[in-house]
């Protein structure tokens, strides 16, 4: 797990860089048990996007459905 301190602006050569592909923060990158990234989000999210961030990842749905379709059908309760 890596932690920054924000704001911030990464390195090349930074062991986060090498994950992500935004140059800032906030980004929130998701690795799978064998360490390979699943799932990389940028900013913070409102209430909904949260819960369903959570739900995608802890849930493992990654696995059969792509984020943005997830996304479009989680309820707007």
């Amino acid at each position: 797990m890596f932690e920054a301190e924000a704001p911030s602006n990464y390195l090349p050569t930074d062991e986060l860089r090498k994950l992500s592909s935004a140059h800032y923060t906030p980004v929130f990158v998701f690795l799978d048990a064998g360490g390979k990234k699943v799932l990389e989000t940028r900013g913070f999210r409102n209430p909904r996007e949260a819960k369903a961030l959570h739900e995608f990842i802890s849930k493992r749905l990654y696995r059969k459905t792509p984020w943005p379709a997830f996304l479009a059908a989680y309820p707007n309760d």
